[in-house]
């Protein structure tokens, strides 16, 4: 069925697709404008307001048949947690796996051992989710072996210390069946297998306005499977191809006439949304580039997707439209351990953390202008010890993380970028984040909110069109004047 499925998706992708395609390659024969070149800078980051009202529209079909918003006397979308799948997504981020892979996006990655990990977990997750059925107990035995050997590249034993790593992980992180100390979960009986993909799989169902319900057989029943380490995807409903091929083709509606202002002749080729998520508290997706997204395919999807590698590799650039909800209940949770909530709001309590590592199109000052800023020693001490989960004990470690003693004395602006370490954007709700692909390591923490987001795959004339129409500054290789949007600003949201 699954193999059915995705064989139908990618059929209605290029006939959906094709009629754009064809007309952008005609555009470019009767010589419309295009730039010659492709984009210097790796990250931008603004309000999606600026994108204009159409592009509202997609987000609006977005809330009302995915996420079954709500709306006030003002009318403003609502978005509250899932109440089908609450409990499973706030203890799902006290298990060990989800633990150590949360705490590890606050540290350095200064080895190749570290990041070879990570390459080797992102491809054997690929090979497991292109198999025609998928088996979750495969998928368990690979994170819970992936986490006994990320533990010792995480921290290293203490000098003259041997590790044996089985221990130290369950060291670090404990279940919480028996603990006291003070978590978020302290008194919580957590079952010894909670990290198992089958019990972090449910189904949400949306209230029908019918009085007589049970006769209503066109209900949507959302599938909510858990995707290592702990944020949930919704994988679809009855009419999930029909949703899909309605967002598509409503890109190339309003919203592509729209781009075409700023860009004259513009149309869409490929682009397409990429993946819905919603990461609760405490969720992380691991560090990760995405690498395998661009053509290096595994055998089975490979087998399943030949023809269709030039479209995969054209599309380089993920958008990422965010939405942050504050939780009351867990509010109350951390309001009992003596944390003050009240004028925390929503922005910066989840993020996208990134390592520029060999991207050239990461700066300082790309890093700045996109808000994204360096950890603060609170942040690096997370490493350690969060609310989720018992602190991990070691003197020479916590010590030198709770001093601040690495953080830099001199101003960021005469420093020169360490192109290891972590950098934090920090979320803003209602802003749209694009990012360039396979060279940036990213990962994403939530630590206060419940984390929406909304993926979209691009190439870079797509990109570089909304970038246009946005007035977002930008450089092309190859040209020497910055490309800009000509037209009136946009207020912000």
């Amino acid at each position: 069925m699954r193999h059915k499925l995705l064989l139908l998706l990618a059929t209605i992708l290029l006939l959906v697709a094709l009629p754009s395609s064809c007309c952008s390659s005609a555009a470019a024969e009767e010589g419309v404008a295009a730039d010659d070149g492709h984009i210097v800078q790796s990250l931008f980051r603004f309000p999606a307001s600026k994108l204009g009202p159409e592009f509202e529209k997609l987000l609006t079909l977005w809330y009302d048949e995915w996420l079954y918003t709500t709306t006030n006397e003002t009318n403003t979308n609502i978005i509250t947690p899932d109440p089908s799948g609450r409990q499973h997504a706030l203890l799902s981020v006290s298990t060990p796996a989800v633990t150590l892979f949360r705490r590890q996006c606050y540290g350095e990655v200064k080895s190749s051992q570290f990041t070879n990990l990570y390459r080797n977990f992102e491809q054997r997750r690929k090979e497991i989710e292109f198999q025609h059925m998928k088996d979750p107990m495969e998928e368990m035995k690979m994170l819970h072996t992936m986490t006994k050997r990320f533990f010792p590249a995480f921290v290293p034993p203490e000098d003259g210390i041997s590790s044996d790593t089985t221990i130290a992980t369950a060291h670090m992180h404990k279940k919480k069946s028996s603990s006291t100390v003070d978590t978020i979960h302290a008194n919580t009986k957590l079952p010894l297998d909670y990290d198992s993909p089958s019990r972090l799989s449910f189904q949400t169902k949306k209230l029908s306005n019918d009085v007589d319900d049970e006769n209503n057989n066109d209900t949507p029943i959302q599938q909510w499977s858990w995707r290592p380490a702990g944020q949930f995807s919704n994988r679809g409903m009855p009419n999930f191809m029909q949703w899909r091929v309605k967002f598509y083709n409503l890109m190339r509606d309003e919203f592509q006439n729209e781009l075409s202002k700023s860009t004259p002749g513009f149309k869409f080729a490929f682009g397409r949304p990429s993946g819905m998520y919603w990461y609760p508290p405490g969720a992380v997706r691991e560090w990760h580039s995405n690498y395998l997204d661009l053509g290096e395919v595994t055998k089975s999807q490979h087998q399943l997707m030949t023809g269709n590698e030039h479209i995969y590799a054209s599309q380089v650039w993920r958008m990422y439209f965010i939405r942050t909800v504050r939780d009351e209940e867990f509010d109350g949770l951390l309001r009992h351990l003596g944390v003050d909530t009240s004028s925390n709001g929503v922005d910066d309590h989840s993020a996208m953390h990134i390592i520029p590592g060999d991207d050239e199109g990461i700066t300082l000052d790309v890093l700045k202008k996109a808000g994204a800023r360096p950890l603060t020693p609170e942040e690096k001490n997370r490493q350690m010890n969060d609310v989720f989960a018992e602190e991990y004990t070691n003197p020479t470690i916590n010590s030198t993380l709770a001093s601040g003693d690495d953080v830099p004395k001199r101003s960021e602006g005469d420093m020169p970028l360490d192109r290891n370490s972590v950098w934090r954007l920090p979320d803003k709700n209602g802003y749209v984040t694009f990012f360039r692909l396979p060279k940036l390591l990213h990962c994403i923490v939530s630590e206060e909110v419940h984390r929406y987001s909304l993926g979209f795959a691009f190439s870079d004339e797509e990109v570089q069109a909304m970038l246009r129409y946005a007035g977002i500054d930008f450089d092309v290789t190859g040209s020497t004047t910055a490309q800009s949007d000509q037209s009136p600003g946009r207020d912000e949201l």
